[in-house]
């Protein structure tokens, strides 16, 4: 392989040469086992067991000096892994041993990528998997998939990643292994929670974090655990984040010695997440005030930290602090964690409003929806892919079966092959009907139910061409509904959730089957309505707004909501514009004057002016 040359450090030596003396009488073999068993649960013990192997004499020791490699390459400084992993590959050579050799390459591509080569790692990763031949174990593939997975999605190839993960997840579950398979099922749901596939996240990470306690396995548990705060963060499950990270707070047994100090952050959350402000700030500023570890930690710490600022009062200085992070991810150039980045904006753009900016409120808000409409696609792509692999693996499985039926007799084959196929058609229906919903879920809006922005910019270049076609007119209405923030301000945001809802509703059971309705983002509605001109349009519109403010009801259960309006612009096709962007553009226009004009009324472009409703 070639490894750096390097000495064999002088530490190194002497701790080596006083296990050598108390390792006692442990068999070699035993030695290796208890390796094998503790590599991926606990790094302390493996240690230990790597140690007094590399200290026997015996054949083994090689897998000593590879296991001391392994636990210093996945610890916080991978480099001083390179004298150990050096001894591993020069027995591994004199004895021959070509499934060792192979095992000391890919755990130098797991340096490589710790030290932040990840090319250079993916190059070796690639050469190895080049000559692998036949003695690679089950468990060599878990090291192999896991280690391609985390250096393809530090590269951005999340397709590949995710594919990689799902293998060694398969190979973890043929080994045996518990560390492994615990390791794999949390890398697998950590991946799906990148990728914003929450439901199959969560449920993979609670098997995850049950399995983790049972072993136990204090650094999988850690890990783990965060991840399912977030998890149950972004689901809306406040009390759920809340109680992870009082789990974690009430056992510190069950942690890695840093645990708590790993998991602060997740644990902020935890209790911002039911406003308890002052503690998720004792949390974000335990040990050292400002964020720990890479700048992508440094992002979840700086939105929680900027909400705590808004909580406070303190919006100033919660968008100096946002803004300030923001500038300095782009000045390094790094890549951006779509969720915690969406998150920030989200908040800079409350603090902005606070202080009377809307103009950079309106921008951060436009930045977060563009962010989540990324989440939203990489969470269809990843169930797809999901989806993909599944039918992948049960195809091999098929031909599997196919290739040991085929020793029997000619008539079974036949008919065993004619199941077959009949079950791969069904699988092939059923993928294509749940790839029509993962396609239809990537064009709605989780809230409301409604399409969603990108919907509306596929739908409406059509509708406009059977306008200009059939030489008829077609309205573009761009609706808000006035006062919102107030009203999520004064009755929170599970009010102000109702009152879309319940605009939503009003808005489906308006519309024509052949006009569109999206939300457009945050408080704002488009509709697309042939056929109509501004005098239906504004009837239409009308009506609506009458039994909108009307409309009054409950939430949560006790609290009354009190009467909502709406204000809105209206554009038509041909007379304003020819595309969607120039009628949204005229009808944009016409909303912004319906809202200097007291709000609750209707405008038409350029200048038409319909009455007030009382």
């Amino acid at each position: 392989m070639g490894l750096p040359a390097q000495g064999h450090a002088p530490a190194e030596e002497l701790r080596v040469s006083c296990t050598r003396r108390a390792a006692g009488p442990t068999a070699p073999t035993a030695l290796l086992a208890e390796a094998w068993e503790q590599f991926y649960l606990d790094v302390t013990r493996a240690t230990a067991a790597a140690r007094a192997l590399a200290a026997s004499g015996d054949t083994l020791e090689p897998w000593g000096w590879w296991h001391l490699a392994f636990a210093r390459v996945r610890g916080s400084e991978p480099s001083a892994a390179a004298p150990a992993l050096a001894r591993a590959e020069r027995g591994f050579a004199a004895a021959g041993d070509t499934r060792g050799l192979q095992l000391v390459q890919e755990t130098e591509a797991i340096r490589l990528r710790r030290e932040g080569r990840s090319s250079e790692a993916l190059a070796l990763q690639e050469s190895v998997e080049r000559g692998a031949d036949g003695t690679r174990t089950a468990i060599d593939l878990f090291i192999a998939h896991n280690s391609r997975a985390i250096t393809y999605r530090e590269l951005g190839r999340v397709d590949d990643a995710l594919r990689q993960f799902h293998a060694a997840h398969d190979a973890a579950e043929a080994s045996g292994n518990p560390g492994a398979r615990i390791t794999a099922l949390a890398n697998l749901g950590g991946c799906h929670l990148d990728l914003y596939n929450l439901d199959d996240a969560r449920e993979m990470s609670e098997r995850a974090f049950a399995a983790a306690r049972s072993a136990p396995s204090p650094s999988n548990l850690i890990v783990i655990a965060t991840n399912l705060i977030v998890l149950h963060y972004a689901h809306g499950e406040p009390r759920r984040a809340r109680e992870m990270a009082e789990f974690l707070v009430r056992h510190p047994e069950e942690l890695p010695p840093n645990g708590l100090e790993r998991g602060r952050t997740a644990i902020a959350l935890g209790h911002l997440a039911t406003g308890e402000i002052e503690q998720a700030i004792a949390w974000l500023e335990r040990g050292t005030k400002g964020p720990m570890g890479d700048l992508e930690g440094v992002t979840f710490w700086t939105w929680l930290r900027t909400r705590c600022a808004l909580a406070e009062g303190d919006a100033a200085g919660a968008r100096a602090l946002a803004e300030a992070t923001l500038a300095e991810r782009a000045r390094k150039g790094l890549g951006d964690g779509p969720f915690d980045l969406m998150q920030l904006h989200r908040a800079l753009a409350d603090a902005c409003e606070r202080l009377g900016d809307a103009p950079a409120a309106l921008a951060c808000m436009r930045r977060a929806q563009e962010l989540y409409e990324q989440l939203v696609g990489r969470s269809a792509r990843a169930r797809h892919v999901a989806l993909q692999i599944g039918f992948d693996l049960a195809r091999a499985q098929r031909e599997r079966d196919l290739a040991v039926d085929s020793r029997r007799a000619a008539e079974a084959d036949r008919q065993r092959l004619a199941d077959l196929n009949a079950a791969l058609e069904r699988q092939i229906a059923e993928n294509d009907k749940l790839h029509q919903q993962l396609v239809e879920q990537a064009l709605r809006d989780p809230l409301t139910g409604l399409h969603n922005r990108r919907f509306l910019f596929e739908a409406a270049p059509g509708m406009i061409e059977r306008a200009r076609r059939q030489e008829e007119p077609l309205t573009v209405a761009l609706l808000d509904l006035d006062h919102f923030k107030l009203l999520n301000d004064t009755y929170g945001h599970q009010a102000g959730d109702t009152v879309l809802k319940r605009f939503a509703a009003l808005l489906t059971q308006t519309v024509r089957r052949s006009d569109v309705v999206c939300r457009h983002g945050g408080e704002e509605f488009v509709m697309l309505m042939s056929g109509l001109d501004g005098a239906d349009t504004h009837a239409v519109l009308e009506r609506m707004l009458e039994e909108f403010q009307r409309a009054s009801g409950e939430f949560a259960g006790r609290r009354r909501l009190p009467s909502c309006s709406f204000s809105a612009g209206i554009a038509i096709f041909p007379t304003h514009g020819a595309t969607l962007e120039q009628l949204l553009s005229r009808a944009d226009r016409a909303l912004y004057r319906a809202k200097q004009q007291g709000r609750s009324r209707i405008e038409q472009v350029p200048g038409t002016s319909f009455a007030t409703l009382p």
